[in-house]
């Protein structure tokens, strides 16, 4: 075994040993966030095989997600989002001076993104977005 492949191990077993120390991330989580003046309340399940699925809801509008969490280091996964709905969102036509008319345009794919995790106990994690910075506190919700 070269140095370069034991350090390379020895790395991957620190990573896996810190994640296995970490709070688990598999369950329900509820979240509640100020996005832009509007508050969005989050509703995520987190599968022992990764799988996610993400509700997003403010007054009028609700979103959803799921796909894969991937660990990348003992504090930050990342989304990859491989469904979404709505897959279609109404879009208002002019025609001429007076009225118009509503057709439907896709929507495009969630981002997914990269988060630090930040917990506060076993029932409670902040995730920030390692991107844009904005943060989210979660709770289990059961």
């Amino acid at each position: 075994m070269t140095l370069k492949s034991l350090i390379a191990a020895f790395a991957l077993v620190s990573v896996t040993a810190a994640a296995a120390q970490a709070p688990s991330l598999i369950g329900a989580w509820r979240g509640i966030a100020q996005v832009r003046g509007v508050t969005v309340e989050f509703d995520m399940v987190i599968q022992p095989n990764g799988d996610f699925a993400e509700t997003e809801r403010t007054r009028t509008l609700m979103t959803r997600q799921t796909g894969q969490i991937h660990f990348v280091a003992p504090s930050i996964v990342t989304f990859v989002v491989q469904d979404w709905q709505p897959r279609t969102m109404p879009v208002y036509r002019p025609n001429g001076a007076v009225g118009g008319y509503y057709s439907q345009q896709p929507t495009a794919k969630p981002p997914g993104g990269t988060w630090r995790l930040t917990w506060r106990g076993p029932n409670s994690v902040v995730m920030q977005d390692a991107t844009f910075g904005g943060a989210v506190t979660f709770n289990r919700a059961g």
